[in-house]
């Protein structure tokens, strides 16, 4: 084997820096192929690199068997999703007579503000006509059914808002008016006093309903038999939600004011005006006027 030498002297050959950088066009494309085989690839081949997400699991309870063996299990032992209508408890409705006079117009206000009283606002032909039914339905209300004496209800026609408010009248003789004035809201809510002739934008009106007595006979003798007769004992108590104490009946001197729930114990009445003992141990002594203690 012959070796060949060649001729002239031996030179390096160093290059510049320019020729000494990497060529980055070619780094990209390794780059880029890089990608395509490490993670475009298996997505597009639809290889999957992970576990896959688990399939939902199908109850046994809502798997639907080929066949089911119904001679098995009774009919009784399987729990009805609804009760029959049979089972189904029923609430009956109270209902009462209820008897309602005509309203009577005590007062409006006119369009410029003014309060007028009586004759001075004219009248509401047709306002019985929308009323009045709708306040039967008090006959329907709960509290209607324990309910004994007269409802005063003062009825405000609105015709600018064209809706009627409803609130309590003075000298009510019920035992607990405020429920029954619920049920009045609810009865007239809703309605409309348009179409009434008026001359005036807002009115209020009373109507009084009155209930009857529930009581027993025996009950009703012994409550309309003189105090006196009754002995020392009757009792009543406070209905409104302030009553005067006066020294005398009608124009005595007022002596005491008290408060709704109040207990008194009371005599024989005088001109609608009942003798009345109260404080502590019923010590102190006055006259109060019979709507006062619900009589």
């Amino acid at each position: 084997m012959s070796l060949h030498r060649a001729d002239g002297p031996l030179t390096v050959h160093v290059p510049s820096a320019d020729a000494d950088r990497p060529a980055w066009g070619r780094v990209g494309v390794i780059a880029a192929i890089g990608f395509v085989v490490g993670v475009a690839w298996p997505k597009l081949a639809g290889v999957r690199l992970g576990p896959s997400v688990p399939a939902p699991v199908v109850s046994s309870s809502s798997a639907q068997p080929e066949s089911v063996d119904t001679s098995a299990t009774p009919a009784a032992a399987v729990p009805a999703l609804m009760p029959a209508p049979s089972a189904v408890a029923s609430v009956a409705r109270t209902s009462v007579e209820v008897a309602l006079e005509h309203g009577s117009l005590f007062a409006c206000k006119s369009a410029s503000g003014d309060s007028l009283k009586g004759s001075a606002c004219g009248g509401l032909p047709g306002l019985d006509d929308v009323v009045l039914p709708r306040l039967r339905k008090l006959a329907e209300c709960p509290e209607a059914a324990g309910a004994s004496g007269k409802l005063r209800l003062v009825v405000h026609p609105d015709f600018a808002r064209s809706a009627f408010a409803v609130e309590l009248g003075r000298n009510q003789s019920v035992g607990a008016p405020e429920p029954l004035l619920a049920c009045a809201k609810s009865a007239l809510a809703g309605a409309s006093p348009a179409g009434i002739p008026h001359e005036n934008p807002r009115y209020s009106v009373l109507y009084v309903a009155s209930f009857p007595d529930t009581a027993s006979p025996a009950e009703t003798a012994t409550a309309s038999a003189p105090a006196a007769a009754r002995g020392s004992d009757a009792t009543a108590q406070v209905e409104w939600d302030v009553a005067i104490v006066r020294d005398a009946p009608r124009t005595g001197k007022v002596v005491a004011r008290l408060q709704r729930g109040t207990p008194l114990r009371v005599g024989t009445v005088k001109d609608g005006w009942y003798p009345v003992k109260y404080g502590d141990g019923f010590s102190s002594d006055g006259w109060v006027y019979r709507g006062a203690i619900g009589r």
